[in-house]
This record gives structure tokens, C-alpha cells and sequence, in this order.
């Protein structure tokens, strides 16, 4: 360990004297392209080092300990896609921030450590490995790649590094903090402002009537409660059950002059006290961050609280193959939602809602068929 750090070590330095005693500098539209690639370059090789390490302190121990340095070989994660990722990673940050600093010799300079240092992996590292891993790590080196620049790697190292328990602690629907005080704002910038017309539509085709009374299941910030009110009109009736404090307050600023839009601070899985009270139950984007056993709870305490005839609606995703799915929508599932969202996502809904009593299927789809309005009557 302490070869790899002094090799490391005298790297860096060398570039460093290079960059700061030669320059010549790329400027005009090569320099600024430059710029751009070295950032990439530079989180690329962040993201190496941080996957990796997580992945042998997780994977590499024959017992846990807290620590990165193995004394197990493993090739879960990112090491079932490149040997060395670490040392991919350490490698080229230098050559990243050199691209960034726009000269020409230290990105030379770069190039000469960085074939360096991926000889010295594979020259003076592969053999201590072979020595200390023996024929375990031989059938290795003939299945994986000693360095890759396969984006892919980097998907394949979050998954294993996940907790993928489908438990509610695990949940990201009850939003807290800063995500939950500007929930509104961050969802349309994080969509390019997609989301707000797509939520118009998917209200739209809930088919709301005058005099409608509704109750929105995890009503949030009370902005899916002003534009159905738009169609109930004031003969109608909005009650939102939301539990999140801060969202609390969001509703109740937005709805505060309106009389026909109520909230209600209690959890959806909470009995519910009223009978064949509502017309419409709607769920937008809440059901699949819920274990099993609650998404029951809450359908039997929509179907208690609906009218003969009425209607159940949940907008959330729809059921697809995450694996098979194009990067844009694998990402985000895997990474930023919850894991109750992919348990979800695998499991058919009509079955979920059939078993509850519910009939009278149907179905609008949004983005590429990966969203999805479910109606379902009580009858």
C-alpha cells in the first residue's frame, strides 16, 4: 500500500512542476472544449474512486471491517466490470484537471503519467495480485477488463453498492426539508418544465365532474387540489390528506381562499372514519412508495371511502422492464427513486386493485407508456 501511495505520490508531483514551470496555453474554442471535456473527465474519475472504494469497504473484507484496504478479491459491482477502477480513476483526474488548465504541456505531461501509472498497474500490481489471489484472480483477468470507459460501469457499481430492501423505511414519499419546501419548483426544473403540463393532462383525463368530491391521497403541496377544482367548480368538494409539516403549510397557503378545498392531517393509512363519502379517490404519484402490505391498507381505505360508482385513480408509473428501459428512465428509478418504486413498478396494478374489490378497468399512458392513469370503479 504505501508503494502505491509514493508511485501515486511522485505522479502528481511531476505533473504539478511541469504545469507550473511550462505553459502554453489553448485558447478560442479548442480551449473551451478542453475546459468542457476535463470537468466530465474530472467527475468521471470522482465517480471512480468513490464507487470503488464503497465497493471493496462493502465487497473485498472476509470479515467487516471499516475499511477500503481488501484482503478479499471481489468482483461485485463495478470489479465485474474493470479490475482496476480505483487506479482508473486516480489516474485520470490528473490528466482531467490538466485538460481543464488548458496547457498543452501539462496535458502532455498528463498523457506520459497516465501510460505510466497504467503500466505500473499492470506490471508491478497484476503480479502481486496473482501472487496473493493465485489462480482466483487469473480466471478473472480473462473475464474482465484491467480499465474500461464504459459509462456503463458506473450504473453496474451503484446497483451493487444499493440497499434495495422494499422496506418503508426505505420510502422517499414522506418529503422533508429543503426537497419538501420547494417540491414544486424542483420537480418542474428538474423536468424542463415537462411536468407541469403533463400533470394538467393526467387531471383532465380523471373525467372530474361538476360537484365532484374528492379525496387526494397524499395531496402535498395542494397544487394537483387547485387544478382539479378547476373542474368540480364550487359545488364540488377537494379534502386533502397530506402528514408532511411542510407541505401542510404549502397547501393550506395555496388553498386559503378557496372553501371547498380541505385539509386533512392524517395519514392514508390511518382507518379512515368516513363511509361512501367521495366520488373520487386520487392517488398522483404516492401508492408506489409504499410496502405491500400498506398499498392494501390504502386501497381498503379508499374503497371504504368512495361512493357506489365512484372512481379510484392512480397516477404513478406504470409496469415495464427496468433493465430493458432507455437510460432517461433507468437512471432515475434506480438512483434517485426509492426501492418500493422498482417492487412496484414489477408488480401488475389491475391484479392489486381486483383483489380489493375494485372493477371496471381503465387505462390512459404518458411518457412512452411509462406513466400511467389507472381508474378503477366501486361498484
Amino acid at each position: 500500500m504505501q508503494k502505491k501511495a509514493l508511485f501515486w505520490l511522485f505522479i502528481y508531483a511531476f505533473i504539478l512542476f511541469i504545469s507550473v514551470s511550462f505553459s502554453i496555453k489553448i485558447e478560442g474554442i479548442a480551449g473551451a472544449f478542453l475546459t468542457i471535456l476535463g470537468v466530465l473527465l474530472t467527475l468521471y474519475a470522482l465517480a471512480l474512486i468513490i464507487i470503488a472504494g464503497k465497493t471493496l469497504k462493502k465487497y473485498a473484507h472476509k470479515e467487516p471491517r471499516d475499511s477500503f484496504i481488501p484482503n478479499k478479491l471481489t468482483n461485485e459491482g463495478i470489479y465485474s466490470c474493470m479490475r482496476h477502477p480505483m487506479h482508473h480513476g486516480i489516474g485520470l483526474l490528473p490528466f482531467a484537471l490538466a485538460l481543464i488548465s488548458n496547457n498543452l504541456v501539462a496535458i502532455l505531461a498528463a498523457l506520459l503519467a497516465l501510460s505510466s501509472a497504467f503500466g505500473f498497474v499492470l506490471i508491478i500490481e497484476e503480479p502481486e495480485l496473482i501472487k496473493d489471489y493465485k489462480e482466483e484472480y487469473c480466471s478473472y483477468m480473462q473475464k474482465v477488463p484491467p480499465f474500461s470507459l464504459d459509462l456503463r460501469c458506473l450504473e453496474k457499481g451503484l446497483l451493487a453498492l444499493q440497499n434495495r430492501a422494499y422496506i418503508q423505511e426505505n420510502s422517499k414519499v414522506a418529503l422533508k426539508g429543503f426537497e419538501a419546501k420547494y417540491y414544486d419548483i424542483l420537480i418542474n426544473v428538474l423536468t424542463f418544465g415537462w411536468y407541469k403540463g403533463f400533470i394538467w393532462q393526467a387531471i383532465k383525463d380523471l373525467g372530474l365532474k361538476k360537484g365532484d368530491y374528492i379525496a387526494d391521497f397524499g395531496a402535498g403541496t395542494g397544487q394537483n387540489a387547485l387544478l382539479m377544482r378547476q373542474y368540480i367548480g364550487k359545488e364540488g368538494k377537494i379534502v386533502g390528506f397530506e402528514i408532511g409539516k411542510e407541505m401542510q403549510e404549502q397547501f393550506l397557503q395555496k388553498a386559503k381562499n378557496f372553501d371547498n378545498i380541505i385539509l386533512e392531517p392524517s395519514s392514508i393509512l390511518e382507518e379512515v372514519k368516513q363511509e361512501n363519502a367521495f366520488d373520487v379517490v386520487f392517488l398522483s404519484f404516492v401508492f408506489h412508495g409504499f410496502e405491500q402490505k400498506n398499498r392494501e391498507k390504502i386501497l381498503q381505505n379508499a374503497k371504504k371511502l368512495l361512493k357506489k360508482g365512484g372512481t379510484l385513480a392512480i397516477l404513478d408509473f406504470n409496469e415495464f422492464d427496468i433493465e430493458a428501459a432507455p437510460f432517461y428512465i433507468r437512471i432515475p428509478i434506480l438512483f434517485l427513486e426509492c426501492p418500493l418504486a422498482q417492487d412496484f413498478i414489477e408488480r401488475n396494478l389491475q391484479e392489486m386493485l381486483s383483489k380489493e374489490g375494485f372493477k371496471e378497468f381503465e387505462q390512459k399512458v404518458y411518457f412512452k407508456g411509462y406513466l400511467r392513469l389507472m381508474k378503477a370503479k366501486k361498484l
